[in-house]
């Protein structure tokens, strides 16, 4: 029930050049009520491997345990947690820097827009204020049906390789902190570039790899005890760099591939937390700065051809 199955070429590029960087911790035991199968994977470890061609890294092998993704992402918020999910300011910042890079890419003309991984709607509520013709995809029922009712948008409970678009091709889709969470992105970004319009615009934002994982092991040198944590459960199972989210974007048929520094999450109060996030996204945006570990996180934008 706990087994594994092996990954052995890269699912960016398929070199199987794989080399182990980090290891994860499995902690399960929330589930063990909920789903106990799930849970029973606790105290299990996996390799986080890098690939030597293009910097992508993955898992070493996936849990054999059908509809893991699934079935850990299962989770049962209550309903203020959601409520609160959706008027958090946290992630305002990135929501803006997205929707003003993608108006200035497409003109006032183009304004259809989706979502994907609407969670509970926040970026939906800005982009409509913002005079977007926006919906969302989004598979947790709890916030795909508050992210409905919050913003007035179409908000669709479907994966998107079922998502049927009815005919009506978009001239934007963002997806925003979720790449990450999917094994096998490839055919994500090949799916987003059906759905889109010729000359349609794609916005990709991750965590960037290699700087979160020198900011961990960076935090484990200097706090004694401290255990770098990068894709406990496989919550993280890509992790980009620079160069294979690029590259993934080109080989699922997307030109005038762009990657820069993606802005911070930003703490709801003032304090150094925030100033440190900012300040880091600043310099991160300087000429070369998106290949430095202050880089946490990249945003991607590509055309559809």
């Amino acid at each position: 029930m706990t087994g594994f199955v092996p990954v052995t070429a890269c699912w960016v590029c398929g070199n199987a050049e794989l080399r182990a960087v980090h290891d994860a911790v499995f902690e399960l035991s929330e589930y063990r009520k909920q789903d106990p199968a799930l849970a029973e994977y606790s105290g299990r470890r996996v390799d986080i491997v890098r690939c030597g061609a293009c910097g992508f890294a993955q898992p070493a092998a996936l849990p054999s345990l059908e509809g893991y993704f699934d079935r850990m992402y299962d989770q049962r918020w209550s309903a203020d947690w959601i409520a609160r999910e959706h008027a958090g300011a946290y992630k305002d910042l990135i929501f803006a820097d997205v929707l003003s890079s993608l108006a200035q890419r497409l003109g006032p003309a183009r304004r259809r827009l989706l979502d994907v991984g609407a969670h509970a709607g926040r970026f939906l509520t800005l982009a409509q204020g913002a005079g977007w013709d926006a919906e969302g995809i989004e598979l947790n029922p709890q916030t795909a049906a508050y992210a409905r009712e919050a913003s007035g948008l179409p908000v669709h409970q479907v994966n998107v390789h079922e998502f049927d678009p009815g005919g009506r091709p978009y001239d934007a889709i963002a997806i925003t902190d979720v790449l990450e969470h999917v094994p096998e992105p490839a055919p994500v970004l090949s799916r987003i570039r059906q759905l889109l319009a010729p000359d349609g615009c794609i916005a990709v934002k991750v965590p960037n790899g290699p700087a979160q994982r020198f900011k961990e092991n960076a935090r484990a040198l200097l706090h004694r005890g401290y255990r770098p944590t990068l894709a406990d459960n496989l919550v993280h199972v890509n992790h980009f760099s620079t160069r294979s989210l690029r590259l993934a974007l080109e080989r699922a048929g997307f030109r005038d591939v762009t990657v820069e520094a993606g802005a911070p999450e930003l703490p709801d109060s003032s304090g150094a937390s925030r100033l440190v996030r900012l300040g880091s996204w600043h310099l991160a945006r300087v000429p070369g700065g998106v290949h430095t570990p202050l880089a946490f996180n990249l945003q991607a934008y590509g055309r559809a051809d």
